[in-house]
């Protein structure tokens, strides 16, 4: 079924159809799906639990515990130990491990404010596959906060993004197609993207499907 997802934004990208208004709506922290997220009122002992029970697995070499007991070290706000173990965990090749690592460093968190050693991990990690890091490459470029704004690099980070089965950076792309940035403006081709996005169970891409479909007289 991903396949032939990843199938057809591939065609609409090539020729036929892409996709329009940006999800940027991500959370910070990416966390690995085993853990679970915790009630409101004991979700310190929570995370504290977790954290407990992960570090023998990452002892014993379990790369993406690691990464988890980075993650709930971030949820408690511990962000030098989240970064501890996010390197550990990217150093080890768990590519959501540099995107957490990344943006730790983007966002100065644990570390002082780095962008350039940011986009470093996040490029590096983009060209070893690692998804998460391609889209924030990818809204890095396109934002311009923390580099020269730059479309066509943005273009191609969501692109390989996409490639890999992030769903919101296919939606991105129809963003810059709708939009113009860095290509020519196309708002059929964003529509497309839209709708298999949304297919794909992307809400955001189904809203902006239907808003296109209005506009351009597409019946649903």
């Amino acid at each position: 079924m991903k396949s032939l997802f990843l199938i057809a934004i591939m065609f609409l990208l090539t020729g036929c159809v892409t996709t329009k208004v940006f999800d940027d709506t991500k959370p910070q922290t990416k966390q690995e799906p085993q853990i679970q997220q915790p009630q409101k009122e004991d979700k310190t002992k929570a995370y504290r639990e977790l954290i407990t029970a992960l570090e023998s697995k990452c002892e014993l070499g379990d790369i993406k515990a690691c990464n988890d007991i980075g993650v709930n070290y971030e949820n408690l706000n511990e962000y030098k130990k989240a970064v501890e173990y996010y390197k550990i965990a990217c150093d080890g090749g768990i590519e959501r491990g540099c995107a957490n690592l990344g943006l730790m460093y983007e966002n100065a968190k644990g570390v002082d404010k780095n962008p350039q050693m940011a986009l470093e991990i996040y490029k590096t990690s983009c060209n070893n596959g690692g998804e998460l890091s391609c889209y924030y490459l990818a809204n890095a470029y396109r934002k311009g906060d923390i580099v020269v704004q730059d479309y066509a690099v943005a273009m191609d980070a969501y692109t390989s993004a996409c490639k890999l089965g992030d769903v919101p950076s296919c939606a991105n792309i129809g963003s810059m197609y709708e939009l113009g940035l860095g290509v020519q403006k196309d708002e059929q081709r964003a529509y497309k993207i839209y709708k298999v996005a949304c297919y794909r169970g992307l809400e955001k891409a189904c809203v902006h499907m239907k808003r296109l479909a209005n506009k351009l007289g597409v019946q649903q």
